[in-house]
């Protein structure tokens, strides 16, 4: 029977007060379920700040409460940041949030799902274009926070353009990697790269040798056109790696890059920024190519250049602010485009006076500078 009764009381063990943190950093709570360049530049973020004295750390917001910290620091444009930032001002505590967004109707076409779906989103698109007064999570969030930090002007133009935030709540910060990308020895993901060639049954001939192959790193999702850079080097013998996992929801879209493979397509997991194989990878390949429908600007791009890789990027988004034109630029949708871009950077050399403009102006020191900047703002 069951008793009310317990034989004996439970003890209660009281969490420990937090460390005095200057900055709590937050993400979407389903952010490591498939990390990309936003989880990143959190982290690489958090680790340039420590490196200036500020004592920034990732919030565990079911142990530690916002009065502890001066600054909440969001990434990423989601709903859920709606209601911390509702609670942080209860704590009287100021919001920074780095928006990570772009916004264009063409992105919203290709996306997966029905053509009614489609249809509306298009339809929003043109809906906050010509009246960016309309309510919306996103600009109720754009505007509840304290300031708004962008990668890139042309992101900040967007934000102005399509939710009216003042010039006032923007502080543009760009994004960044770490110079040890430079240094990288394309070796070790050379000698990877032999062990799969010899374990692929579709393969034909030895393994890509350095500077042989075209290199895509990014997430597996339509939005990335993995299938678009795999359709457009059809036919020509030109090996591509393709680093990444599938994004949760999008294993249909995985499939069908693995179904339009042949024996030149390698496929590798995601590998961590801080893994030194990354740059490996980088020192190895090429060239590198992100042909998805825009990037902002793409940390595996910024990774990249600082081995002086040539690069191939897409041309909506704020790419060509970082990179000019050390950098050739294409549209996700023209095949041939893709194709005659890649054949021709795969002939490029490396270049030291690109890598070394890009360790100069974009790492994670440069980017927490620019981010203290913020924070100073608002303290």
């Amino acid at each position: 029977m069951w008793s009310h009764e317990f034989p004996q009381a439970f003890e209660v063990f009281p969490l420990a007060p937090p460390a005095e943190t200057d900055v709590f950093l937050a993400g979407k709570l389903t952010a490591m379920l498939a990390p990309g360049g936003g989880e990143a530049q959190m982290h690489g973020t958090a680790e340039g700040l420590r490196g200036l004295g500020i004592r920034a750390r990732m919030w565990r917001p079911w142990e530690e409460p916002l009065s502890k910290v001066r600054c909440l620091h969001l990434f990423g444009s989601a709903p859920e940041h709606v209601p911390l930032v509702e609670a942080a001002r209860l704590a009287g505590v100021p919001v920074v949030l780095s928006t990570i967004a772009w916004f264009d109707w063409r992105a919203y076409w290709r996306e997966p799902g029905s053509l009614l779906e489609r249809a509306k989103s298009v339809t929003g698109y043109f809906a906050r274009s010509a009246f960016p007064q309309l309510p919306s999570w996103r600009r109720r969030l754009y505007h509840a926070v304290d300031l708004l930090l962008p990668n890139s002007n042309a992101e900040a133009a967007q934000l102005m353009r399509y939710f009216q935030v003042p010039v006032e709540k923007i502080h543009v910060v760009p994004n960044g990697a770490d110079p040890r990308f430079a240094d990288a020895d394309p070796q070790p993901f050379l000698r990877l790269l032999a062990q799969q060639a010899a374990a692929n049954t579709k393969a034909a001939g030895s393994a890509p040798g350095a500077g042989r192959f075209v290199l895509y790193v990014g997430r597996i999702e339509p939005r990335k056109n993995q299938l678009g850079l795999i359709r457009a080097m059809q036919g020509t013998g030109v090996p591509i790696v393709l680093v990444g996992d599938a994004v949760p929801g999008h294993q249909r879209y995985w499939q069908a890059c693995c179904d339009e493979a042949d024996g030149s397509v390698y496929f590798f997991p995601r590998i961590d920024h801080d893994d030194p194989l990354l740059g490996s990878a980088y020192a190895a390949c090429g060239c590198l190519a992100l042909t998805g429908w825009y990037e902002t600007p793409g940390l595996a791009a910024i990774e990249a250049a600082m081995t002086g890789t040539p690069l191939v990027l897409p041309r909506e988004g704020s790419a060509d602010e970082y990179f000019g034109s050390d950098a050739v630029y294409v549209a996700c949708d023209d095949l041939p485009g893709i194709r005659c871009a890649v054949l021709q950077a795969l002939q490029r050399p490396r270049d030291g006076v690109i890598a070394g403009r890009i360790r100069d102006h974009f790492t994670w020191t440069a980017a927490a500078q620019a981010t203290l900047e913020a924070y100073r703002r608002v303290w």
